[in-house]
């Protein structure tokens, strides 16, 4: 029998750790949305209870939003917090005997950060580092009658991470458009030797002279233009932006798919761990 009631949590792809030391006046680095949805599909309200628990390391920072038709659900949650009264390491978001209504959908959403270090004996903070590239789970559970619905999702922790951004993703023949790479330190570490590739697809020519901070090197291989940068040291919670211009060549086809894919690396300096991150974009020839 299908079920009148699910739940679905939705998180960040990529945390970048941060913001999550405690009492301290440092501006918070790296806050990410989670939400919650519940829904009903019947035509009658429904009476359900949920609970979800947060990946270890994961900090709850308040700022909880709600959308839907039911608003007394927002009366109704709760948040425990790492007790050891309960032996609990996890942040636990639950709320009892709600109603959702006939053909309902109800978000709720709040704040996230990460910690650098799991959580143990219930105290935060004080396990061993969470390693870059590592997953952080969230899992969720709704009660309505005799059903339970039930629901994971995961995130992939960075020490380290790599955004990429470009003014357009559909161009012309003969085109420009300009790349930005975000280069983003976490909160607790300094990253050492910082490297960045872009290799552009052979229908994309790199514009001489267009970039904020020149590539030490530029060459061509298997007909692709790759970029090379050595962008040193990043401190705690820095961003470091790379612009470049690239101009999409005549003789490519309308339709036609061009990546830039980019890697980089980067040494933790506490852990003396490397942190590599890739992503690429898309751009359509129109």
């Amino acid at each position: 029998m299908m079920k009148k009631c699910t739940i679905t949590i939705n998180a960040p792809e990529k945390i970048l750790k941060g913001a999550g030391i405690t009492n301290t006046s440092f501006i918070p680095a790296y806050i990410y949305k989670l939400n919650i949805e519940l829904k009903n599909t019947s035509d009658i309200a429904r009476l359900v209870s949920f609970s979800s628990t947060l990946g270890n390391g994961i900090r709850y920072l308040n700022n909880m939003e709600h959308s839907g038709p039911d608003l007394n659900i927002l009366q109704n949650v709760n948040i425990v917090k790492p007790d050891y009264k309960i032996r609990n390491n996890n942040v636990i978001v639950f709320a009892n005997n709600i109603n959702l209504s006939p053909n309902s959908t109800n978000i709720l959403t709040f704040d996230i950060a990460l910690y650098d270090n799991m959580t143990i004996n219930s105290s935060e903070n004080t396990g061993d580092k969470i390693p870059h590239k590592s997953k952080v789970n969230y899992y969720a559970h709704l009660i309505c009658d005799d059903f339970v619905d039930s629901c994971s999702a995961s995130s992939s922790v960075c020490d380290y991470e790599l955004v990429v951004k470009c003014d357009n993703n559909i161009v012309k023949k003969g085109e420009t458009t300009k790349f930005y790479i975000h280069c983003n330190a976490g909160q607790y570490d300094v990253a050492r030797s910082v490297y960045l590739r872009s290799i552009l697809d052979s229908g994309l020519e790199f514009v001489g002279d267009s970039s904020n901070l020149q590539p030490r090197n530029i060459y061509t291989f298997n007909g692709k233009t790759v970029l090379k940068w050595d962008i040193g040291s990043l401190q705690p919670s820095e961003s470091r932006r790379i612009g470049y211009m690239v101009k999409v060549k005549d003789d490519v086809e309308s339709g036609t798919i061009l990546r830039s894919k980019l890697n980089s690396n980067c040494i933790n300096n506490s852990e003396y761990t490397q942190c590599p991150v890739s992503c690429e974009y898309n751009l359509t020839v129109e």
